[in-house]
């Protein structure tokens, strides 16, 4: 399995889906997980909370005057996502280091096949329904896992894999971004550990990654589906439109909350540390979800309220 197709599981691990069509072979085990409650008006008012709507460059200025670069990425090997503009190749230009998320070389590569796998003699087949199990093995060969290997694959392992399209033979945005950076000179750091990044999947309750991978199976076409809504938002530049996304109705919300905290919000606080440090020597480019920048909770809003001056670039 190539790195390449390992950072994309990454970006959309955010997404627990909606609703699902469901083939009629698998309509009385997925039937819970069409059912869906409604958002209430304040749900949708909260989504709109944040002052960082719009915007995937960031020009952050430190307390002390320094100059640094903030930028949302989305781990996609669609062209529309991994071509850069030319304000983002500028603010690099005038960087002096790019910090990526994680960097996508093979140590990062064999970290998440070390994690992927169960040791110790639980088996996947025997947490899933035999339809479900079936059904996901239909598709993960094309995903880098031979069938064989399934019945020892991790939830969570699983439900990154197949919850977004098939890989293809494309560089992502970070690829393009740290090629960039390493023909430039500049020097390169990473944010966080693979380890560190699949720890917080690793460390879900096994019943709520259960619960994903089963919601994953049963909504497996419409996620695919609902991709290309995703690449039009980042493209748009459109972060209410993704916090709106991350926050529509899903099958169990206590599941959703608990992901959320162990996916982006205790991670924001980390990055947050580290991106102050970064930010306080100055002249860094960093390149993160653009999941990370917004609401409430975000990057932007407490870079800001910590005495930082966030500007919008593109």
């Amino acid at each position: 399995m190539s790195m390449n197709n390992i950072v994309i599981y990454l970006l959309c691990l955010l997404i627990i889906p909606a609703s699902a069509y469901a083939d009629p072979s698998l309509s009385d085990v997925c039937r819970d997980f069409r059912s869906l409650p409604e958002k209430i008006d304040a749900d949708v008012a909260q989504n709109q909370s944040t002052p960082y709507k719009k915007g995937l460059l960031w020009k952050i200025k430190s307390p002390e005057g320094q100059v640094n670069y903030l930028f949302g990425t989305m781990h996609s090997q669609d062209y529309a996502v991994s071509k850069f503009p030319p304000e983002v190749r500028l603010a690099l230009v005038k960087s002096k280091t790019l910090i990526l998320e994680t960097i996508p070389n093979e140590e990062a590569n064999q970290t998440f096949i070390d994690m992927m796998y169960f040791e110790g003699g639980q088996q996947l087949d025997q947490m899933l329904e035999a339809v479900l199990f079936a059904e996901l093995k239909n598709w993960i060969a094309d995903y880098g896992v031979e069938p064989e290997q399934l019945k020892y694959l991790k939830p969570w392992a699983a439900f990154s894999l197949i919850g977004r399209p098939k890989p293809v033979r494309a560089p992502t945005l970070e690829s393009n971004l740290l090629r960039f950076a390493q023909q430039h000179m500049l020097k390169i750091e990473s944010l966080e550990t693979m380890q560190e990044i699949l720890s917080a999947l690793d460390g879900l309750l096994i019943e709520d990654q259960i619960i994903i991978l089963k919601d994953t199976i049963c909504n497996h076409d419409k996620i695919i589906r609902e991709t290309k809504n995703l690449v039009d938002l980042y493209v748009n530049r459109d972060l209410a439109g993704l916090v709106a996304f991350n926050k529509q109705a899903h099958h169990d919300e206590a599941v959703f909350d608990r992901f959320m905290q162990r996916i982006l919000y205790d991670r924001n606080i980390r990055m947050l540390e580290r991106v102050e440090m970064a930010f306080n020597r100055g002249n860094a480019f960093v390149a993160v979800g653009a999941s990370h920048l917004a609401d409430e909770k975000g990057l932007l809003q407490n870079l800001s309220k910590k005495g930082y001056r966030v500007t919008p670039v593109y």
